[in-house]
């Protein structure tokens, strides 16, 4: 029998809803922060602050140099993926601090040039790592699917060691055994999350992963035990599965600092992929960096490549990313208005949520009509 069974089943986002809290004129929309940090950091020196708690993954499809300028110029980050070579990302890293700052909003380092962030995996970092700060990285994550193993802990102990001013993030995990692992060994933020994605088949290929929101709960309990511990709050990043502003909020509210999405970033104008038209419909390609396509890369991230633990398909094509942004952004401020909350900070220490049942899901959607479609009116 194994050591442990767990018979309660674990959650998704979907699963819950926020209750109303009391607005007051401190938690009205136009009084809501969104700021969090994107890591705790190592050393006095204060750590980037996020304007917005939501950053793009780190993914073929998704974060080449365009998308990560834009995101810097709109409050957040966009990881370079890694599933290239050290040189071409070096050059993504370098194109996004030398691109011209012209956004109150933008997010910057010391040097007033735009914040960049990049992945990296667990064999090749040390060759890879001087490339990336030479071009001026401010933070890399650690990416792979399965981040609580003894590779990952040994190549945060030798970031932390020889790159101390570097912000350095480790993930993914779905357990505060996990987050605890990370921490211990030099992660300043721990992303989270296994086999949600959209592109995802990791559960159905290897039977390992968990729902998204128990994972949260899991590891921000573990993150709030360290923190009343040390004092040091370690920003936990929800991964994988997160579409809209409900997915983000609940998130939120269960402890996540920040969140990171692929799918909701695939269809924007400044994703690297050109638009297809597929029966008249504008699309645009997006695969998962454990899928066939990616295969030359998939062995450095998921450590086999026997087999695959992603899927490609296409995404609509929905234009620039400030507007889907900024509606995204909207919903998210009222949410944390109706919880009567001002900050991130204070949603994760007061907001109150309940377990829902499907058909109380499906009576939150529109239902019981001819629905017209959107813009016919």
């Amino acid at each position: 029998m194994a050591r442990k069974i767990l018979t309660e089943p674990s959650r998704t986002l979907m699963e819950y809803r926020l209750l109303p809290g009391l607005t007051t004129p401190a938690s009205t929309i136009d009084s809501i922060s969104l700021q969090t940090p994107l890591v705790w950091p190592r050393k006095a020196l204060p750590a980037p602050q996020l304007r917005i708690p939501i950053v793009a993954a780190a993914m073929q499809a998704v974060s080449g140099p365009r998308l990560a300028i834009t995101m810097a110029r709109l409050g957040g980050v966009a990881f370079l993926f890694g599933s290239q070579g050290s040189a071409d990302q070096a050059a993504m890293v370098a194109a996004v601090k030398e691109a011209d700052v012209d956004s109150e909003l933008a997010l910057l380092d010391a040097r007033g040039r735009l914040l960049a962030a990049a992945a990296i995996n667990t064999h090749d970092y040390e060759e890879r790592l001087p490339g990336l700060i030479a071009a001026g990285v401010d933070a890399v994550c650690l990416d792979s699917s399965d981040g609580h193993s003894f590779y990952q802990g040994n190549a945060l102990r030798w970031i932390a060691e020889r790159y101390p001013d570097l912000h350095l993030m480790g993930g993914n995990v779905i357990t505060g055994r996990g987050f605890d692992y990370l921490v211990e060994h030099g992660a300043q933020a721990v992303k989270v999350g296994m086999g949600g994605g959209s592109i995802c088949i990791t559960q159905e290929q290897k039977g390992t992963g968990r729902g998204l929101a128990t994972s949260v709960i899991d590891v921000v309990t573990a993150r709030d035990r360290h923190r009343e511990k040390t004092g040091h709050h370690i920003p936990i990043v929800a991964d994988g599965g997160l579409g809209t502003a409900r997915d983000v909020i609940v998130a939120l509210a269960l402890g996540a600092d920040y969140v990171m999405m692929g799918r909701f970033f695939a269809g924007v104008d400044e994703s690297p992929n050109p638009v297809t038209a597929v029966a008249g419909r504008p699309l645009k390609a997006y695969w998962g960096e454990g899928s066939a396509r990616a295969q030359s890369w998939k062995s450095l991230r998921y450590n086999q490549g026997l087999f695959v633990e992603g899927v490609e398909g296409y995404v609509d094509a929905i234009g620039p990313l400030a507007p889907l942004l900024a509606d995204t952004l909207a919903k998210i401020r009222a949410a944390m208005s109706s919880c009567g909350c001002s900050s991130i900070r204070q949603l994760q220490e007061e907001a109150e949520l309940e377990l829902v049942s499907a058909l109380s899901i499906r009576e939150g959607e529109a239902h019981d009509i001819l629905r017209l479609p959107e813009g016919s009116q």
